[in-house]
This record gives structure tokens, C-alpha cells and sequence, in this order.
């Protein structure tokens, strides 16, 4: 067989892991807490989701729920953020830049979370296909998964799944442009702000929940802060 190199520096990753039982039940516990308070702060009002429940968790709840190892839930999912970040940049680097890029300080990323919400969706509800702005990083975690009745079309089986659209055109038999995914509890994905993603709405026997969280992230390396920084002092200097 000849021997072959595959490069896609053009490429959207889309990175799927399983939140550890520990970060499972504590982020259910702060959702559980943020639901039940009658003061909290509804962030629907800035999102697409056709979803009644959709309330702000605030980062220091997550700061301060504290992980066996010392560290935190919010720290647990920054570095998650961190390792994606690594992985998308050596996947748009050529194999001859690998070098440069194993260097401590040229991988040297910090990571900002952004908002950070709760989302309760119910039979019926549903979020339509969109994109997240003013970010750079998107995610979405499980925690709760009802039991689905089957769709109308077993065969067409897209109630209670998520929808991720890549750029890929619809045509074509050498890739393909879109992933549906029926969710289980622990599934935490991790993709661009910018990819198109969608919810469809969903049926159960009794009142069951769907739970899910979702975060924005931004993300720079320390020398283009250190540059910005330069850039800014230096302008002001003038």
C-alpha cells in the first residue's frame, strides 16, 4: 500500500469526551441549586432555544465546588478547554511545524469562560439551528436524559438529538456535513462557536426532564497577549 499523509488544517473538530462521575454530580447539584433559586437570573432572554428554563450559572459556584484532587469543577472544564485549544492548533499546523509547536511556551494558551447557562428542556421545547457570537469556543454537557418515546419515523429517529451542521456541502460522497447525535447523561462536547447546531424537540411517557449546560469560551496565547499588551502601552506612549 502507498504510504499517505493526511492533512486537513481546514477542518472544524468537533471534540466529544465523558464528564467524570465526580463533575457529573457536582455540576447536577449547581444546576439543582440554580433552578430552585426564585432570584435567578433568566439567560433564555439571549438565546434561540424555544426553552422556558434557561437560567445564568455563575462561575464562582462552579469555582467553589471542590473536586477530590483539590482542584474545581469550573477548573476541571477550563482545562478541557485548554487541551481542545492545543488540539486544533497542531491540527492546522503542517507535519513540518510540529516542532515548533511541542515548544512549552509557543503552546503556552489561556482560556476565559464566557457565560455559562443551564438549559431545562421539556417535551416539546426545542432549539433551532444557530450559532454562538462573541466567542471563539462553544460547549455542551449532559446531565439528565429522559426516556424518549420512539419518533414517528423510527427509521428518521432525530427527537431528543443534537444536530451539528459542519461546512462540509450536502452533496458531496467523500465527507459529510452533518452529525446527529441522541445524547446520553455525561456526554460534554466541545466545537467552534461558529458551527451551526440545533436541538429537536422530543416526547416522553409522564413529565420527564432533559438537563443540559452550555458554556462560551475565549481563548489567546501568551505572546499575543504579551504583543496586545506591548501594542496598547505603546500607542498610549506616543
Amino acid at each position: 500500500m502507498v504510504e499517505v499523509e493526511i492533512i486537513q488544517p481546514w477542518s472544524d473538530v468537533l471534540m466529544k469526551t465523558k464528564l467524570p462521575d465526580e463533575v457529573l454530580n457536582g455540576v447536577i447539584e449547581i444546576t439543582d441549586q440554580v433552578l430552585q433559586n426564585p432570584d435567578r437570573e433568566d439567560w433564555g432572554k439571549f438565546l434561540h432555544g424555544q426553552i422556558e428554563e434557561e437560567p445564568l450559572i455563575p462561575h464562582q459556584m462552579m469555582m467553589d465546588y471542590t473536586l477530590d484532587d483539590g482542584g474545581s469543577v469550573f477548573s476541571w472544564l477550563m482545562n478541557c478547554i485548554e487541551d481542545y485549544v492545543k488540539f486544533c492548533v497542531k491540527q492546522t499546523c503542517l507535519p513540518a511545524e510540529y516542532d515548533k509547536i511541542k515548544d512549552t511556551t509557543a503552546m503556552e494558551w489561556l482560556t476565559k469562560m464566557r457565560s455559562c447557562w443551564a438549559v431545562s428542556q421539556w417535551e416539546g421545547e426545542y432549539n433551532p439551528i444557530h450559532i454562538h457570537t462573541n466567542c471563539d469556543i462553544s460547549t455542551v454537557m449532559y446531565l439528565k436524559v429522559p426516556e424518549f418515546l420512539p419518533s414517528i419515523k423510527p427509521n428518521l429517529d432525530h427527537d431528543g438529538s443534537i444536530m451539528f451542521v459542519g461546512r462540509a456541502g450536502p452533496t458531496t460522497h467523500l465527507n459529510r456535513n452533518e452529525i446527529k447525535w441522541k445524547p446520553n447523561v455525561g456526554d460534554f462536547f466541545i466545537f467552534p462557536a461558529h458551527m451551526m447546531h440545533c436541538v429537536y424537540p422530543f416526547k416522553t411517557e409522564g413529565r420527564q426532564e432533559r438537563r443540559s449546560v452550555s458554556f462560551n469560551a475565549d481563548f489567546v496565547s501568551r505572546q499575543q497577549l504579551d504583543l496586545e499588551e506591548f501594542e496598547y502601552v505603546r500607542v498610549e506612549n506616543k
